[in-house]
């Protein structure tokens, strides 16, 4: 047993993670500023720069679960906004 910390692995769904995010703040960057606009890229913007600390620093898979269904949960909220708003 080692007490030495886990390095970081790089990791191809990481960079999915990000760009999902990434691509929301775009998506909705395209509609017309509302409260729940700006809520929403709120947690876009959290999401990606948690998912850009797990480069330096892995998650538990407690942590990773729920950050994955915060994800999942945002993405859908910003296509239903979005066809809301009428753009792409």
């Amino acid at each position: 047993m080692s007490d030495d910390t886990p390095t970081p692995k790089a990791s191809g769904s990481l960079s999915i993670f990000e760009q999902t995010a990434a691509e929301a703040i775009e998506k909705l960057g395209a509609c017309p500023v509302t409260e729940e606009s700006v809520d929403l890229q709120r947690e876009a913007t959290a999401l990606r720069a948690l998912f850009r600390s797990w480069n330096t620093r892995t998650p538990s898979s407690e942590e990773r679960a729920k950050a994955v269904s915060r994800l999942m949960d945002l993405h859908r909220s910003v296509a239903e906004y979005v066809a809301k708003c009428g753009r792409p």
